[in-house]
């Protein structure tokens, strides 16, 4: 007897694309496969600014997941965005059909593949609650559908093309308790299915040891590993790691992982290093090589590489105004946050001197992970969901 199909539809897929989402969508995909003969529908973009056409139409395999790709038929346009964002919010519904076609990436013959190939598939799951593929797809009212929202308190999520589309969804699997907290009080998601916990950690492999060839001269840094963007709130890190530096007399450095956006607008420091977007294995050994790392984010479902710093025994400092983090640091008791650069200030110093303390973290983030994010575990949650819908 043959397996169940599944598909998911998700903005961009692949292995060079950088984004936390978007490699979550990757890394549970592959690891239902071992349950479900698993599809992915997604765009040809590998860069959301400004959704380029990187890959090629059509179908491929990876790492045992199916993924077809349809091509961005509009470039990203951030000030008509804007523009179209800012008439919607004043009720003008005539631009809200424009406006998520702006957000993207648009790709119409994507959501005509699914209005006819859904009959398929035992069950659609949608990633993302404010990108064209879910907002156009759930509309489609198709039964047996999941959504993993990745949502945080933002302006686009009140528009009412957003609200529809948390109507529509059969089931949920959120991220994070904050996450599922959210969206029951502000959307009323709760009387329908959903599981808590959709993504599991790998536990890093032991072969994994020294720094990445031609790195091996960085030994005392922290780091940064996600976009940096506007939206990742880098700019303050940015500016406090300069201010640290100018107050303390240190050797220590900021390795920053991953690709810089193009309007992004930084002040560039000798001992702040971008190395851009690396390979799964260098990140693993420069996130194992750092003192920590830091997430200035303010607005997150989930952080990914946090549970990964705290998988490699790694303590964390994160935004205290992204409740999300906060509350992963509070449950984990792996890492200290901050809400000004004082405060940011006096926890590094506490991290990076204190090693009693940044032991226990290290050995707490570690326990926390293998009993909350095991992929055996997640793939029983979320196939119970898929069962039970």
């Amino acid at each position: 007897m043959g397996k169940d199909r599944i598909v998911f539809i998700v903005q961009r897929y692949g292995m060079e694309v950088n984004g936390g989402a978007e490699y979550h969508c990757r890394v549970l995909a592959e690891h239902l496969s071992e349950r479900y003969d698993v599809d992915v529908y997604t765009s040809c973009a590998r860069d959301y600014m400004p959704w380029d056409n990187y890959y090629s139409v059509g179908s491929s395999a990876l790492n045992g997941v199916t993924v077809y790709r349809f091509h961005v038929e509009k470039t990203k346009d951030e000030a008509h965005v804007r523009e179209l964002s800012a008439r919607v919010n004043r009720g003008d519904r005539a631009a809200e059909t424009e406006w998520i076609e702006e957000v993207g990436p648009y790709c119409p013959k994507l959501i005509t593949a699914l209005k006819d190939k859904a009959d398929l598939y035992k069950t659609v799951i949608f990633f993302g609650y404010n990108f064209y593929p879910t907002v156009v797809g759930l509309q489609l009212g198709l039964e047996h559908t999941i959504l993993i929202p990745t949502a945080h308190d933002e302006s686009n999520i009140y528009k009412d093309m957003c609200r529809r589309t948390f109507l529509a969804a059969k089931a949920f699997l959120y991220n994070s308790v904050e996450e599922r907290q959210f969206l029951i009080d502000k959307f009323g998601t709760g009387d329908r299915p959903g599981r808590l916990t959709c993504v599991g950690i790998d536990l890093p492999n032991i072969c994994y040891e020294g720094m990445p060839e031609g790195y091996e001269q960085y030994h005392d840094y922290v780091i940064y590993v996600g976009r940096v963007a506007r939206g990742k709130n880098f700019r303050q890190l940015n500016r406090y790691f300069i201010q640290y530096k100018r107050e303390h007399n240190t050797e220590l450095k900021l390795l920053v992982l991953g690709r810089v956006d193009n309007e992004e607008k930084l002040a560039y420091h000798d001992d702040i290093i971008y190395l851009g977007y690396v390979s799964e294995e260098d990140k693993t050994l420069f996130m194992k090589n750092a003192r920590l790392l830091i997430m200035p984010s303010m607005y997150e479902s989930l952080s990914l590489v946090i549970l990964e710093s705290m998988a490699l025994g790694r303590p964390v400092l994160v935004n205290e105004d992204c409740e999300v983090l906060k509350g992963q640091c509070l449950r984990s008791n792996a890492g200290l946050y901050y809400s000004n650069y004082a405060e940011f200030a006096k926890a590094l110093d506490y991290m990076l001197t204190d090693t009693a303390a940044y032991s226990q973290m290290a050995e707490n983030g570690l326990e926390f992970v293998k009993n909350n994010y095991d992929w055996q575990y997640v793939v029983e949650n979320v196939s119970s969901l898929i069962e039970e819908i």
